[in-house]
């Protein structure tokens, strides 16, 4: 691997490490390392490969289930990364990083909503128009996080690239 592939697994594993500190719920940087990838690596597969294994890595330190839902996100809104690299801008960035959270939020209450059972209680979403709503509705704080986090990190994780990758510093005498 090239210093530049490294720098951007660091960068993505910096990304993972924002789920197992302490977070609001959803604010994390899963959107962030899914569109890195896609936008910075440039063979394809690694844009795939490395923020899944990151995702997969703080999975099993927080102790949780490989959750389908969340990893088909994942995999949905890398091509939004490469897609970027055609025309990258803050404001592309901005309304990429938008995008992926609106995705991640249908595409995960979906789910939700499809799996939902009596047995999760006050958030069960019965399998008709009205658990849908109720689905998506009880969703909405989550979603905000998830949007808030998504700017955040990308914005984070994309100017520390960008920092890091000039090749000109300017040092300051004192």
């Amino acid at each position: 691997m090239n210093n530049k592939t490294l720098l951007i697994v660091l960068i993505i594993l910096i990304g993972a490490f924002s789920r197992i500190i302490p977070h609001p719920p959803n604010f994390t940087a899963i959107g962030a390392m899914s569109i890195l990838g896609g936008l910075y690596f440039g063979k394809k597969y690694l844009a795939f490969i490395i923020p899944f294994m990151a995702m997969l890595i703080s999975d099993i330190i927080l102790g949780y289930k490989m959750s389908v839902v969340v990893y088909f996100s994942f995999l949905i809104i890398v091509p939004m990364g490469i897609i970027l690299r055609k025309k990258l801008s803050i404001s592309s960035l901005f309304k990429t990083s938008l995008i992926a959270s609106v995705i991640f939020f249908i595409v995960s209450n979906f789910f939700v909503w499809i799996i939902s059972s009596p047995v999760d209680g006050i958030y069960y979403c019965p399998p008709n128009i009205t658990g849908f709503i109720k689905c998506y509705t009880q969703a909405i704080p989550f979603f905000f996080n998830t949007l808030l986090g998504d700017l955040f990190f990308c914005f984070t994780l994309f100017g520390l690239y960008e920092i890091l990758t000039k090749k000109k510093f300017i040092y300051m005498n004192s």
